[in-house]
């Protein structure tokens, strides 16, 4: 009677890592081009609409190599040790970057975390200094930051020549008010 030959899993090698990384830059890749096919299409009524993206989770790096494929600016507060960063993005090309903690899942329906908001807006920086209720700020390199008189935990930024407002929402208004005023507000890159 013949002996079986015995099967033996390969060792792990440098090329299954490779391929492990490969796989994950395609789906990287797959939700870029997924967000710039749809960035911008126009109907009959010439209303702008995107293709509604998210929630999705993504790491820091994530986030800036989807950032820098997406044809509008995105801004958030920069990264912050051991949170993940949903991305969602409505119809009218509204960007939210949700700051979540580790734990919390993608798509959790609490509103108890800081969000950094992008909007499309046709001379924000122009239409917040017009404002007349609420309270406004000076921010690094020369932004308006307006504290919204109806919810002081939305902070409006905007900053001159840009055609983008950006909000940024905490639970807690002096945090939102921190955060816009900090300098760390930017574009993702």
């Amino acid at each position: 009677m013949e002996k079986s030959p015995e099967l033996t899993a390969p060792a792990p090698s440098r090329r299954w890592w490779r391929l492990g990384g490969a796989v994950a830059l395609a789906i990287l890749v797959a939700a870029a081009a997924w967000l710039v096919t749809g960035l911008i299409r126009t109907d009959d009524s010439q209303e702008t609409s995107v293709d509604r993206v998210g929630p999705i989770g993504l790491t820091a790096d994530g986030l800036r190599t989807l950032a820098g494929s997406v044809g509008q600016p995105i801004y958030w507060a920069g990264p912050d040790e051991g949170y993940i960063y949903e991305l969602r993005r409505n119809a009218k090309g509204h960007v939210f970057i949700r700051y979540l903690p580790q734990g919390v899942e993608v798509g959790a329906p609490e509103d108890e975390y800081l969000v950094v908001a992008t909007y499309p807006y046709k001379s924000a920086y122009n239409a917040l200094q017009n404002v007349t209720d609420g309270e406004k700020y000076d921010i690094p390199r020369g932004g308006v930051a307006l504290v919204d008189a109806r919810t002081a935990n939305s902070v409006h930024v905007a900053y001159p020549g840009l055609n983008y407002q950006v909000e940024i929402y905490d639970p807690s208004p002096e945090r939102a008010l921190e955060v816009a005023r900090s300098g760390d507000v930017r574009v993702v890159r």
